[in-house]
């Protein structure tokens, strides 16, 4: 039955939630009524058909399939998963099957089949921007953070931190008090940012476990949860063994700190200029409040498509049905672009935006994943956080320029450690790390092209935890076991992929991990829509 306060007000209860991911669905027999409320991230995926006489959900693919046994392939949503990794708005990879979007509330009327959705944010309006001194900000976003970690600590639960070398888990590493803490971290072999996690453990008192990533992963790790939930660029599930070995309950997770407070949204590619800037950290040229839906989706998607011409394996036929869709994908984001903000300038409402799909997507598929066995929650999703980054403003977000002078001045048992985009401490001026971030990308990619040179992976300068471009180039194992995972798909092209993979392994063009594993998961679809077809 409805419960009493869901019945008065629907909105009300899913108001108070601070912090948190949910999606509820009560029932009212006597009506004869169901509605479905989610939260104001929409974080937890819900996916809905629309039949001719009956309205099925469920929370991942499989669970759809056994309600639903036919679906039909939207190729709007497929383009989007290609180009994109995620689909925009309420789009999923199937005709008459929705996500719904985050603040919904889903009233279904089963006596008329009629279906009511309204957006039970609607009344609030936005944060101003850009509201105190920098110090008095970091201050308030640490008191936030700390607040935060507070509201997801139950004392019954035993806790785990997913801990990188960025930016992001740094913030809650530094703030978290919570008792007997653990640290996780999934890294290949060798790498930099491994270290960098490990003087993070050790500063903030915490025992780290590390989980190694070799290069047979995919068929493991990826294809697994591309066939449950449509998409693949997860490995966080691979920590889920050490965990359960220490009977952790909860792991506190860093994502959405980036796009937030670290300025990721707001990035530009292409040319020459916005390099240098994003080197730099400098913020872009601001576009103000009178861009249009449309226009702003141009923007949007020139920023967020992933380029294809490092790693071309698709035929033909395939690209120009993906070109084909470009339009309806442009209108998608248009759509939702609508939802974010109105009234606010560009660069905040292109914030939300990201929020509300790249974020939410990726905060879904790793709820999903490590869910049930360890449930991962999320302190940058707590509304006073949130909230913090809206008063921010853009423009101090740029380059992660906010974050590194937050370290500086506040968290003085993490402030000796490194930062992993610039090998630096966060104690030096702005100038210094700016000049080691460009040090630390050239370092990288010198050790890459040296073992590009003499044809096997030296084991020189790796710093990521990822190591895509090596995987790609030297590990035979891995690319194999991505190529028979293609190979379902008609619209492989066997001939390109070794064509491409001959050219990485020559050094032209450069490698790109993401490409690589956005076409897997466009290609990985086929067998799952000829057997939901």
């Amino acid at each position: 039955d409805l419960p009493p306060a869901f019945r008065r007000a629907p909105a009300a209860p899913m108001a108070e939630i601070q912090n948190g991911t949910c999606t509820m669905a009560p029932h009212d027999p006597t009506r004869r009524v169901t509605i479905i409320a989610n939260d104001e991230t929409g974080c937890l995926p819900l996916l809905v058909h629309r039949g001719r006489d009956a309205i099925a959900f469920a929370n991942d693919l499989p669970g759809l399939h056994a309600i639903v046994p036919h679906l039909t392939e939207d190729p709007i949503g497929r383009a989007e998963l290609y180009w994109f990794g995620y689909q925009i708005g309420d789009r999923t990879q199937f005709r008459d099957v929705t996500c719904i979007l985050p603040g919904t509330l889903m009233t279904i009327d089963w006596r008329s089949g009629a279906i009511a959705t309204e957006d039970w944010r609607s009344g609030r309006r936005p944060v101003a921007g850009a509201t105190g001194s920098a110090r008095d900000l970091a201050t308030d976003v640490v008191e936030a953070m700390r607040t935060a970690c507070r509201r997801l600590h139950r004392p019954e639960r035993r806790y785990s931190i997913k801990l990188s070398g960025g930016m992001d888990s740094r913030l809650i590493a530094g703030c978290a008090a919570i008792p007997d803490l653990e640290a996780f971290n999934f890294t290949a072999p060798g790498t930099i940012e491994c270290r960098i996690a490990r003087k993070m453990a050790a500063a903030t008192g915490m025992p780290l476990g590390v989980t190694e990533i070799q290069g047979d992963f995919y068929p493991t790790l990826h294809a697994p949860i591309l066939i449950k939930h449509g998409a693949a660029d997860c490995f966080h599930q691979s920590l889920l063994p050490a965990m359960a070995q220490k009977e952790i309950d909860c792991a506190l997770d860093g994502l959405g700190g980036d796009v937030m407070f670290g300025g990721l949204a707001l990035r530009r590619k292409g040319g020459l200029r916005h390099a240098v800037r994003n080197a730099l950290g400098r913020a872009e040229r601001a576009l103000g409040t009178a861009v249009s839906d449309a226009a702003a989706a141009e923007v949007i998607f020139s920023q967020i498509r992933v380029p294809d011409a490092a790693f071309p394996v698709l035929k033909p036929e395939a690209m120009a049905a993906i070109e084909a869709c470009r339009t309806d994908v442009l209108q998608d984001m248009a759509r939702d672009f609508a939802r974010c903000e109105p009234g606010a300038e560009f660069q905040q409402r292109y914030i939300r935006f990201a929020i509300r799909n790249r974020m939410r997507r990726l905060v879904a598929l790793q709820g999903a994943v490590c869910r049930p066995e360890v449930e991962t929650l999320y302190p940058f999703l707590d509304r006073d956080v949130q909230a913090m980054a809206a008063r921010i403003g853009w423009e101090r977000t740029a380059g992660k320029r906010f974050y590194r002078a937050l370290y500086r001045r506040h968290l003085p048992r993490i402030r000796s450690v490194p930062f992993v985009d610039s090998l630096l401490p966060p104690g030096l001026p702005g100038p210094v790390q700016v000049a080691g971030r460009i040090m630390r990308f050239g370092m990288e990619r010198a050790g890459y092209r040296l073992s590009v040179a003499f044809g096997r992976d030296i084991p020189l300068w790796r710093i990521n935890c990822v190591q895509w471009p090596r995987w790609i180039t030297f590990d035979t194992e891995f690319m194999e076991g991505v190529r028979r995972f293609m190979r379902a798909s008609p619209a492989f092209d066997d001939a390109r992929f070794a064509a491409a993979l001959n050219g990485v392994r020559r050094g032209t063009p450069p490698s790109s991990g993401t490409r690589l594993m956005l076409t897997a998961s466009y290609l990985g679809m086929e067998p799952i829509f000829d057997r939901f077809a």
